[in-house]
């Protein structure tokens, strides 16, 4: 980590993804990028005989090999931007591609509504018939948008509009990914290192709390010189989802962003009330928390640097590869054979560089490889990551390949079960492993980091969302002050009296993009609640891990709590959520045992 942060160029290619599968050269990304107005045409020519079961059928067809190409597209150019945001050829690449989606979509708007105005009865006949099978799920999904769906040339509007409704989420990108420069801050060994995003966490990490309070106080400090700026781009991202909401005739900006994967606001407002309801337990990791450090109270730098003594625990890559493809063994060999060309295949983007997006995720398209981007720095987090999503891009080949595309495509609500199983898989793999005794502290440790990272961190993240939506749509502006103001005082109910929190974290709703993600975060905590029970049950017997394998294969071809529910786990039921805390306090009881003897 020390120094300044590589260029691209300067990067090992044997650590680079290979998207050169997707387009072997720019020319040919632009050679099918003018092809989209061919594939476009015959559909709208299609415009006022879609009353007919067969011309809806082909107008269906013809949309799917569109979907597919722009999906394409967009895949090759957003992984190009990512790679290096400050790239002027990527960024108009990624700039036109947009403007095209925008373009499609305003062209064919009318689609939907034209499609709506066939008398229910028919739509739900047709949607039975033989004919329609490939395309049943979709065209069930869209006749419950019916209610929700406006006139033609209100949809047209409303899609010619979409890439300035995007427009904050993107600036927000840009400016906290390729201009935002943060400080140096000198490390345990006095030397400089330059702090990033990526860097943040590895410097808090450190046991040395002179420099978890001096990255802290760069990021925080870095941030507030933004901070009007950023409120500006969150607020016009909350009052996107809440315009949208409300002309849809929605309840709220949740009930809209639950609809389309029918998940009822209950559950949503469950989740919050449970994880309040058992904040004691997480208090008592807290308090043992700050014992094992030798403080009275904490602070919110104090969070991350693991709790046993005199262990360090730095993973090459190598090594953390290893680790994944031995803990995901009890997958199937089917399962491992494809996850080991993840490594050789050109997945994975693997170290940081300069202007390279922050963070990590999963992304592909049906026709390309499931791509991961890391940030990789050899902490045991950044091990879990890599298994979180290698889950991600495992359940996206599964599905790829056992579905159509038209239902290949699964919701978040899913996806996050199947990268959180691979993070449970590890640990269980880890532990059973572990002969030092101060390293199985550190994994339990580990464990006790991720559920309150996941569950209670997110249900905060989630809470804070419907707070802010509620605030602009009550009339209330969203200023930095209000913004900070709203979010302290989740921050406080969350953390209790274990930690008297440096002011400056009420700043922290600045440096999290998941807030533009339209109640993205609430998904990541249901789904690690599932995902413990999955791991047990994938453990148990060959039947049960084969009914999870098939949730995977599923991809989006039914509604999301209908695919949980088949495969064995009913997230509606209270017990579920219970049982992830009950065994997090199962855990905490060893850490705490494991911690004793240690000191």
């Amino acid at each position: 980590m020390a120094g300044k942060i590589p260029v691209r160029g300067e990067m090992d290619g044997a650590y680079l993804w290979d998207i050169s599968r997707i387009y072997p050269e720019v020319e040919a990304w632009e050679a099918d990028f003018a092809r989209i107005d061919a594939l476009v045409e015959p559909l709208a020519a299609m415009k006022k005989s879609l009353r007919d079961p067969e011309r809806l059928l082909a107008a269906f067809e013809r949309e799917e090999a569109l979907g597919r190409l722009l999906d394409r597209l967009y895949v090759y150019a957003h992984l190009q931007e990512d790679q290096d945001t400050s790239d002027s050829d990527s960024q108009c690449r990624m700039a036109r591609i947009r403007a095209k989606l925008t373009d499609v979509q305003g062209r064919l708007a009318w689609m939907t509504p034209e499609i709506l105005s066939n008398r229910k009865r028919d739509l739900q006949q047709w949607a039975q018939s033989e004919a329609f099978s490939a395309f049943r799920y979709p065209l069930q999904k869209l006749i419950r948008r019916k209610a929700h769906t406006l006139s033609e040339k209100e949809e047209t509007l409303l899609s010619k509009a979409s890439e300035l409704f995007a427009s904050p989420a993107r600036t927000y990108g840009y400016l906290t990914n390729a201009d935002l420069r943060f400080p140096s801050v000198r490390d345990e060994k006095g030397e400089e290192s330059e702090l990033s995003d990526g860097r943040y966490v590895q410097f808090l990490l450190s046991r040395d709390r002179r420099v978890r309070r001096d990255a802290f106080s760069a990021m925080y400090d870095t941030y507030g010189g933004i901070k009007n700026t950023v409120a500006s781009t969150l607020s016009s991202t909350v009052k996107a989802h809440n315009y949208n909401a409300r002309i849809r005739e929605f309840g709220s900006a949740v009930e809209a962003s639950l609809f389309s994967d029918q998940i009822p606001e209950a559950l949503y407002s469950t989740l919050i009330e449970t994880v309040r309801r058992e904040l004691p337990l997480y208090f008592r990791y807290l308090s043992l928390r700050a014992r094992q450090l030798g403080l009275k109270q904490l602070d919110m730098y104090d969070l991350y640097v693991p709790l046993v003594p005199k262990i360090e625990v730095q993973v090459s890559y190598e090594q953390a590869k290893e680790w994944v493809l031995e803990a995901c063994a009890p997958l199937g060999k089917d399962y491992l054979e494809v996850l080991r060309t993840a490594f050789t295949d050109g997945w994975i983007d693997v170290y940081e560089n300069r202007g390279k997006r922050s963070g990590a995720y999963s992304s592909g398209s049906y026709e390309t490889l499931p791509y991961v981007l890391l940030n990789y720095q050899g902490t045991l987090n950044d091990v879990f990551t890599l298994a979180h999503e290698l889950g991600h891009s495992m359940h996206s080949w599964l599905a790829n390949h056992h579905q159509p595309s038209q239902t290949a495509g699964y919701p978040i609500f899913i996806a996050e079960i199947a990268s959180t199983l691979n993070e449970e898989l590890l640990l269980r793999h880890l532990l059973k492993q572990a002969e030092d005794p101060a390293f199985r502290a550190y994994l339990l440790n580990h464990y006790c980091d991720s559920f309150k990272g996941t569950v209670y961190r997110q249900t905060m993240f989630a809470e804070f969302e419907r707070v802010i939506h509620a605030m602009d749509a009550g009339g209330e502006p969203l200023t930095h002050e209000t913004l900070s103001e709203a979010y302290a005082g989740i921050n406080r109910d969350y953390f209790g009296a274990q930690v008297e929190a440096d002011p400056r974290i009420a700043l922290e709703w600045a440096r999290i993009p998941h807030f533009y993600y339209n109640f993205y975060v609430y998904k990541y905590a249901t789904s690690f609640c599932a995902s413990q029970i999955f791991a047990d049950r994938v453990l148990e017997s060959e039947v049960r891990r084969e009914q999870y394998l098939e949730l995977l294969r599923a991809g989006g071809a039914d509604d999301p709590l209908t695919l949980i529910r088949t495969a064995g786990v009913d997230l509606t039921d209270q017990c579920t959520m219970e049982g992830a805390f009950n065994l997090f306090g199962k855990v905490l009881g060893e850490l705490e045992e494991a911690l004793e003897p240690q000191g």
